[in-house]
């Protein structure tokens, strides 16, 4: 007879853990994960004579082997997501007016010409992005290309380019508020406008220093009020369409080139988003065919929204008879329609505000001001995060001092690289907006040595330490193909070198169109990151950097399966392992079923998953000590560390893209209550989400040396005989005697449903030793654990109205895993539409 003993020493006690799935923390280290997670063929420690490949570009090892896989959630809708909730920020609300009232309706032209420009070098993001799919983006891709001191050029002029989109971000943010807000709220005018842009960016660095969790059906929600603001505005403003003014606005702009040109620099910084997509490449699903498209897609939706928000706001200024008079009144020092024109022409960064308000009256006008201000903090908090990992790569391959590579103990987010991109975001508007800029609405006042800068130039000087990096972005692709033509890339730009030349040379004419002073600024800082290189770091710079990533060396496809049902195993705690093992491979053999062990490990949204390697091999020694107990077995065992940004979807991924029948948790007895819920946040939405079997087993109660007895209690229904059928295949492999029993108060109707409850389990229990029982009592969950002391193994199934009370099992095969002396197997079957439609869009959110 089998032992079920779980006194075993507790291992590792020190380790961090929650129930059910402990995740292993994540500490800086200089390995790469990547290179194991995509190249595992090439990995010294894989000793197996067989593998293949995995759904998510990575390798599924067949018999006793454990590969790596990164929980690539991400799938095109959710890229698209990225990519349009990114371009639609400060763009769109600031710079939209800001460019009508330089151009006017040929704004179009300008938005366009950005929009085909940012296309040629997103074209070489696209193929770099899928051929080496991690953070750091331009840089990254230029690093894996050359080893030189042009590489810390491009990264210099990223790292500075990145937090100056954050400032104009921020910089808007504060002149919104100080125009709309102030007066709205009665906060006086004392206190400096520019405080509540900086208030917010400390925020923003709070949250990215401690971490926080996104996922991609969050982005989309995001995404999709954003898109529905804008639909409101231009609903309202394209009802008083006039062709005959936008034609008038083209002719009298159209031959002004030198403005236009001005203005399409001015507004590149709008198409940036696709950065975004690319910086996210590592958690993309397909990342060759969904990033391509989703960056291309986000874009064409983004340029058409453009043209319509210029449509609307052109037709609005030339409006004499109607939006002029009413912003006369609105802003109130204004003595006709002559001077609201001269205003548009000096506060264009609010026309859209304005209009707005013009044609949706207050409420409307107050809610694209909110979802207006809420975008530029989303948009803002995005860039942060990306450009703090860029400073995460140039650190890890010697660019940058080590120390911008480092993680914090408690929270494993790169803080160095947060306070240095919180740091020069804070400079950039504290020159840019406050010691040389004026008060929103005061343009012309006085500023030192008679320089004034403002929104326009840090956007022109972010445009030109971007573009800079881009053109070089573009040399590396022509570099790539030249060096390893034969190399299979996921997506191949068309025409190369042309297509990439054509993009360096219209970058160029680019960031010819920048503002004088802002290209005066950004070669200074040029020049300052040259001395900061050659005077102190390159001479500094130790041998241990990182070298090249290794590229894409498999594709996409689901692995083989030995068996027709595959049970997932999510294990983390070496002290469960025995416990649920045993569970899982009496499941495994009664169903002919093979099983998949997992380990996660998870970190926040801010470290790129490349920073996790810390953690693998000591998730691997307990996967692999799982696997172990199966090698005197006939059941087939996959092993899998996993790693992703949350637990729960992480399991959900692997459940979904490895098309699992089923799932084992272990859960520690003990929750935190959320309603009606008290099972722990971890299982509440895997047991919710899985469109599997769930078993969840209470792990550390002890069974002695034996398993004689397994008791079952039902009320009838599905997961009651779910939990039978667990209870005979344990019995049959025990050689122990299973007890259903029913718990009933007065009444024959009652009794007779009860007989057909133990009917149904009893089938369900198959061929073993069963016996049934009758319990009288009208407390049910009192009498059950009095009859579970005289058992072994307490098996339940949730209850029938679990689902619609939003309970996890349902009160009483919860109350009863709590409170039960011995092992407690709570199942739950794989249930209806629910279930169905929650793992239908999680498949359709990640591209599988």
């Amino acid at each position: 007879m089998a032992t079920w003993s779980t006194d075993r020493p507790r291992a590792d006690a020190s380790r961090r853990s929650w129930y059910p799935l402990q995740v292993a923390p994540v500490q800086s280290d200089n390995r790469n994960f990547l290179a194991s997670s995509v190249q595992l063929a090439q990995s010294p420690f894989q000793s197996s004579s067989r593998f293949t490949s995995g759904p998510c570009g990575c390798h599924i090892m067949s018999e006793r082997s454990v590969s790596n896989e990164l929980d690539r959630d991400i799938g095109l809708i959710g890229a698209i997501s990225l990519g349009v909730g990114t371009m639609i920020a400060a763009g769109i609300f600031v710079l939209s007016g800001l460019a009508v009232s330089n151009v006017g309706a040929a704004a179009i032209i300008s938005f366009l010409l950005a929009g085909v420009v940012a296309g040629f070098t997103a074209l070489a993001y696209a193929e770099f992005s899928a051929l080496y799919p991690e953070s750091g983006g331009g840089y990254a891709y230029v690093a894996n290309v050359f080893d030189s001191d042009l590489t810390y050029i491009v990264g210099w002029s990223i790292i500075l380019g990145y937090p100056a989109s954050a400032a104009f971000y921020l910089a808007s943010f504060a002149s919104w508020f100080r125009r709309f807000i102030y007066p709205a709220l009665n906060i006086p005018a004392a206190i400096p406008y520019w405080s509540f842009g900086v208030f917010i960016l400390g925020l923003l660095v709070a949250v990215n220093l401690k971490g926080t969790e996104e996922t991609g059906m969050f982005q989309i929600v995001v995404t999709g009020l954003k898109v529905a603001l804008i639909a409101l505005f231009l609903f309202g403003g394209l009802q008083a369409f006039d062709p005959s003014v936008v034609q008038a606005s083209f002719a009298e702009n159209l031959s002004q080139f030198t403005e236009i040109g001005v203005t399409t620099t001015l507004v590149f910084i709008t198409f940036f988003g696709f950065e975004a997509i690319a910086t996210n490449a590592e958690e993309i699903e397909r990342p060759g065919r969904n990033i391509p498209r989703a960056i291309f897609i986000s874009m064409g939706v983004v340029s058409v929204v453009y043209a319509l928000v210029v449509l609307v706001i052109v037709i609005a200024i030339n409006d004499t008879n109607g939006f002029l008079p009413f912003l006369v009144q609105q802003v109130g020092e204004l003595s006709g329609v002559e001077a609201a024109t001269q205003y548009v022409a000096d506060n264009g960064e609010v026309s859209m505000a304005y209009a707005a308000q013009y044609y949706l009256g207050n409420i409307g006008f107050y809610v694209i001001i909110v979802g207006a201000l809420l975008s530029m903090i989303s948009a803002a908090n995005a860039t942060i995060l990306a450009g703090s990992r860029v400073k995460l790569a140039m650190s890890r391959r010697g660019h940058l001092p080590s120390v911008f590579g480092d993680l914090s103990d408690r929270f494993n987010t790169p803080y160095a690289s947060v306070l240095l991109t919180g740091g020069l975001i804070l400079f950039y508007i504290l020159v840019f907006s406050v010691l040389f800029g004026t008060p929103p609405g005061s343009e012309g006042g006085s500023t030192p040595l008679g320089i004034h800068l403002g929104l326009h130039s840090i956007a022109h000087f972010a445009d030109f330490m971007l573009l800079a990096g881009l053109i070089f972005v573009n040399i590396a692709l022509i570099q790539s193909r030249r060096k390893q033509p034969d190399l299979d890339r996921g997506f191949e730009v068309p025409l190369v070198p042309w297509i990439p030349i054509v993009a360096i040379v219209a970058n160029l004419i680019l960031v010819t169109q920048v503002e004088f002073k802002a290209l005066l600024i950004g070669l200074i800082a040029e020049a300052i990151g040259i001395v900061f290189w050659f005077g102190w770091m390159r001479r500094n710079r130790g041998d241990d950097y990182e070298q090249a990533a290794p590229t894409i060396a498999a594709r996409s496809q689901v692995a083989d399966r030995e068996r027709d049902e595959q049970l997932l195993v999510p294990i983390a705690r070496s002290e469960n392992v025995e416990q649920l093992m045993r569970t899982a491979l009496d499941i495994a053999r009664d169903r002919d079923a093979e099983l998949l062990v997992m380990s996660a490990v998870t970190v926040p949204e801010q470290t790129p998953f490349s920073r996790a390697d810390q953690f693998i091999d000591d998730e691997e020694e307990i996967v692999n000590e799982a696997m172990a107990l199966a090698d005197d077995t006939d059941v087939p065992v996959h092993g899998l560390v996993r790693v992703g940004h949350d637990p729960e979807e992480t399991i959900l991924h692997t459940i979904d893209q490895h098309d699992c029948d089923g799932v084992l948790m272990g859960w520690g007895g003990a929750g935190r209550r959320r309603g009606n819920v008290d099972i722990g946040s971890t299982v509440d939405e895997v047991v919710r989400n899985a469109n599997v079997d769930v078993f969840v087993e209470r792990v550390g109660p002890s069974t002695g040396d034996d398993v004689d007895s397994i008791l079952v209690p039902t009320a009838g229904g599905q997961h009651a005989e779910l939990a039978a059928e667990v209870a005979g295949a344990i019995a049959r492999t025990e050689d122990a005697t299973c007890t259903i029993v029913t718990v009933v108060g007065d009444g024959d109707k009652e009794r007779a449903s009860a007989q057909d409850a133990l009917d149904s389990a009893v089938v369900a229990a198959g061929e073993s030793n069963v016996e049934t029982k009758v319990l009288e009592s009208d407390d049910v969950v009192d009498r059950i654990l009095r009859e579970a002391e005289e058992h072994d193994i307490t098996i339940v199934g949730a209850t029938k109205d679990s689902r619609l009370r939003q309970i996890v099992f349902g009160t009483i095969p919860e109350e009863i895993g709590r409170r039960a002396g011995n092992i407690t197997i709570m199942t739950k079957r794989r249930t209806g539409r629910t279930a169905r439609l929650a793992g239908s869009v999680r498949q359709w959110v990640s591209g599988d």
